[in-house]
């Protein structure tokens, strides 16, 4: 065990791609960590789910292995993926596996609400756009295709609250990870009885619902006797995890953007009160609950983004030596040289395009023109938020793994004309969930008074490229995607016309 001297504080992250344990002193400062790979099972089509016991290993093991190191811990914090769930029966059983948030299975169940509600007025009441990754439409896929396991439904627990349940066998979630179920007033705070209702889910599947970290979940004897961890420490559902890293990086004032750089990017604008008027529903923002308690957020998302990246590397066969070398390459050429990239965007499209390429393009093209492509339509999305919202953006702080690539970073500067601030800490959705957990436990007086993280000694500064991005997106890559999107509906309709003779 290594002598750390002070009180621990654990916070688990359980993310598309890794599950992970991260211990920190009261201080807030980082200890060290524990990752194991989300155990995934990949389905044709590019459907996948998660295997409940299989989670619920991989995260033991590794909680069980950070205490092993850094002594057991005060409290422990979960912070996980949203949308993605499973249904238990009445004992607390898992009844089938979890469908990933990235699935695309429950299409037809999402076309289905548009005949239900008004898509506004379940904005209005949800903060969301009707979508397929949806808890809601998870729900009723099961319902139709799995009646058997339906009928034996006792609860509906995602990631973070399955994990809690069975480590205290309390049944609780937080307001943030509610938010991203479609069955939840955001302004209220509390289920919609209109929405369950039309969803057909009876509430009473759906788990209490508490401030991040405030849950009353206590670890039980029988799961303390398998890790070195105490019973009775408060092990408690922390939030969603591109909302609790935005806490955990210290990013929560209006006009700070956290933008978390993960498989899917999520950049967010903290808001004291909720917007909900057509203006950002028209903008395709998204509204949230916050992980700070009376508060929200305002969000633009990429499905895709360090995934993308990843998704190239495995297209190329290349190594991470070789993403390495072709980002050096990258960051020698100039806006737009690379060709055009157009990213998956959520309701849009349903791949991504490369235009422009020419013969002498190599990898290190496309990885500029996707990093360029992924930056921009991001940043365009913000400054969409800002307007509608009249807030000024200050500073963007990035966190994630895409955050390790420096090329993106400056980017991300060189676009939006804003210094871009570089969080050292290497977790911030764990150490979000442990400082909230921590909160929880007493240790701390409020939100106030957990210190912030470390930030790299450097700032990325505009390099004066914000005109040439400017006109790269506004005459370039959203024509581009508009043209796409027109030739896109006339496809379909030349379909629906075949079917109709």
């Amino acid at each position: 065990m290594d002598d750390h001297g002070d009180m621990i504080l654990l916070g688990v992250d359980i993310g598309t791609t890794h599950v992970k344990a991260c211990a920190y002193g009261e201080d807030g400062s980082f200890l060290g960590s524990s990752r194991l790979s989300t155990p995934t099972r990949r389905l044709q089509g590019g459907g996948a789910e998660y295997d409940a016991r299989a989670v619920e290993h991989a995260a033991f093991e590794v909680i069980r292995q950070v205490a092993e190191r850094f002594g057991p811990p005060r409290a422990i914090g979960i912070a996980s993926m949203a949308e993605s769930g499973f249904l238990v029966d009445g004992s607390g059983e898992p009844l089938a596996p979890a469908i990933a948030w990235f699935d695309g299975r429950t299409a037809l169940q999402a076309v289905r609400w548009k005949k239900r509600l008004d898509p506004l007025e379940l904005f209005s009441r949800t903060g969301l756009h009707l979508a397929p990754r949806c808890t809601a439409c998870k729900l009723e896929w099961h319902r139709e295709n799995t009646p058997e396991i339906w009928s034996k439904a006792g609860a509906w627990l995602g990631m973070a609250e399955y994990l809690v349940f069975r480590m205290t066998g309390e049944k609780s979630t937080d307001p943030s990870l509610a938010s991203r179920t479609m069955l939840f007033g955001i302004r209220r705070g509390e289920w919609d009885e209109k929405l369950c209702a039309l969803a057909r889910v009876p509430p009473e599947l759906l788990p209490s619902v508490y401030e991040a970290g405030a849950g009353p979940g206590r670890l039980l004897p029988s799961v303390a006797a398998g890790m070195p961890v105490p019973p009775d420490i408060p092990v408690v559902v922390c939030g969603h995890d591109h909302v609790c890293g935005a806490f955990g990086a210290g990013v929560v004032e209006p006009g700070e953007v956290a933008d978390s750089m993960g498989t899917a990017e999520g950049a967010l604008i903290t808001l004291r009160e909720p917007i909900l008027d057509d203006t950002v529903y028209d903008l395709g923002l998204s509204v949230g609950r916050h992980v700070l308690p009376e508060s929200f957020y305002l969000g633009a998302g990429l499905p895709e983004a360090g995934g993308a990246v990843g998704w190239l590397l495995r297209l190329l066969e290349g190594s991470e030596e070789d993403l390495a070398r072709w980002t050096d390459e990258a960051a020698t050429l100039a806006p737009g040289q690379g060709g055009v990239f157009l990213p998956l965007v959520r309701g849009q499209d349903h791949g991504v395009t490369f235009y422009a390429l020419g013969q002498e393009s190599r990898p290190a093209h496309l990885l500029r023109a996707m990093l360029e492509g992924l930056t921009l339509e991001i940043d365009a999305a913000l400054k969409r938020a800002a307007r509608a919202v009249g807030v000024e953006l200050s500073s963007l702080t990035v966190l994630g793994g895409g955050a390790r690539n420096a090329l993106w970073r400056q980017l991300k500067a060189d676009a939006s004309g804003k210094p871009v601030r570089v969080v050292s800490e290497p977790e911030c959705v764990a150490r979000g969930a442990a400082m909230l957990a921590g909160i929880g436990a007493g240790v701390f007086e409020d939100h106030d008074s957990v210190l912030g993280p470390e930030y790299e000694p450097y700032t990325h500064s505009p390099a004066g490229d914000q005109a040439a991005y400017e006109r790269l997106y506004s005459e370039v890559l959203r024509p581009l995607r508009e043209r796409l999107g027109s030739l896109r509906l006339e496809q379909q309709d030349a379909g629906r016309a075949e079917d109709a003779v």
